[in-house]
């Protein structure tokens, strides 16, 4: 498993109030999180920071409890929003939540269209959607934040064969948007 991520604050500002979580153990299983604290800034900051500190710490705990920890730890934040995919490499196994205005493109074979749940963790949680998908060796996904334009994904110009971290700043690069903090994580298995 490759993967590779980039972050940029949004234009005039020195802090980012996007994350990302990338973490790998045991038998190909690995937990990767784009995490959008609201607005920008060090509150921002500190809200995404909060979610990706609880993900960290238990990566390998069910998608929903850590979603529902997070949402708990961010009660005294303004809040975020989150893209949460789990990789089982060994079995070709991908899971996903996501809450709030946030992004996930698969480039795949398969039929596979994760999708977001309306909300924000520390306000309003929705009714969990955990979504499984089986992959394809050399399938790509692409986790990002509101600050990428979800056009991307229509680009035909876009080589999604580049390396993950080399795809990941074309992206940025390509469609970044500057009024706001953007993350992209591409992983390919």
């Amino acid at each position: 498993m490759t993967w590779g991520a980039v972050n940029r604050p949004k234009q005039g500002q020195s802090i980012s109030g996007d994350t990302f979580v990338a973490q790998e153990w045991d038998n190909g299983q690995a937990l990767f999180a784009v995490i959008d604290g609201l607005g920008g800034g060090e509150e921002a900051s500190f809200a995404a920071r909060s979610a990706a500190s609880v993900l960290e710490e238990h990566p390998d705990y069910p998608l929903e409890q850590l979603i529902r920890q997070s949402h708990h730890a961010l009660r005294s934040t303004r809040g975020a929003v989150i893209a949460l995919l789990r990789m089982d490499g060994t079995n070709k196994k991908a899971s996903f939540i996501g809450v709030g205005n946030i992004g996930i493109q698969v480039y795949s074979n398969q039929p596979i269209k994760p999708i977001s749940k309306n909300g924000i963790l520390g306000y309003r949680m929705p009714t969990l959607l955990e979504l499984h998908y089986s992959y394809n060796s050399g399938d790509t996904f692409v986790l990002y934040s509101d600050g990428i334009s979800g056009r991307f994904n229509l680009d035909g110009k876009i080589d999604i064969a580049l390396p993950p971290q080399s795809l990941a700043a074309a992206i940025l690069d390509r469609y970044g948007k500057t009024n706001d903090d953007a993350t992209v994580v591409v992983i390919r298995d």
